[in-house]
């Protein structure tokens, strides 16, 4: 069993050393290809390669990514969505498609929220969701609005448009809301609506 061991640890070593080695004999010998390639006919063959790669890292996607974590007051965030493509110009940006997002509170209660299209931000600690975004809290309330924005660092979910919601009092109106820790009281969440709130009162049955 011990000599078994030993040849696979040599296998294991030495493949190590060969198989780079021979990715990069198989890369250079591709890039010999093209460049003869070019030579042989216009001369234009290894630029136009080479327009191709940038675009093709500039169009880069990510199927399915997800990213999950806890902000210092004991939220846990869980993010994914359809695709992601990262932002070439701006490092540690990313641009998503189908965005869904749960927010799982330390009292207890929850928000899913889904949007159409989205950005991660790891630089500014940020997600952005935007077109149809959409949250449905564990206390009963249905959100909808164009554009929200999701911290990582603290709980504090904002949407500086025109919202609706839906909730146990019955159809709000308002012009922002916010979702964030209550300053006063620690480990209590607060449901906020501002700017010219307009309640339609829904008394259930």
């Amino acid at each position: 069993m011990r000599s078994y061991d030993n040849a696979y640890s040599r296998f294991i070593a030495a493949a190590k050393i060969v198989f780079p080695l021979a990715a990069l004999g198989l890369l250079s010998t591709l890039f010999l290809i093209s460049r003869d390639h070019g030579s042989a006919g216009t001369g234009d063959g290894l630029p136009y390669a080479k327009v191709e790669i940038d675009d093709l890292l500039r169009q880069q996607r990510l199927g399915a990514p997800n990213y999950a974590g806890v902000t210092r007051d004991g939220t846990a965030i869980s993010m994914r969505a359809d695709s992601a493509r990262s932002d070439p110009d701006r490092p540690g940006r990313g641009e998503a498609q189908a965005m869904q997002a749960r927010l799982t509170l330390p009292d207890g209660s929850s928000a899913e929220i889904e949007a159409d299209t989205g950005s991660i931000d790891t630089t500014d600690q940020v997600a952005v969701l935007e077109g149809d975004a959409r949250i449905s809290t564990s206390t009963g309330y249905t959100i909808e609005t164009d554009r929200l924005r999701s911290a990582f660092a603290d709980t504090n979910v904002e949407a500086d448009g025109p919202v609706t919601a839906n909730g146990p009092p019955g159809r709000i109106e308002a012009g922002s809301m916010t979702l964030s820790a209550d300053p006063a009281d620690k480990g209590r969440y607060l449901l906020v609506f501002k700017d010219g709130v307009r309640l339609i009162y829904e008394p259930e049955h």
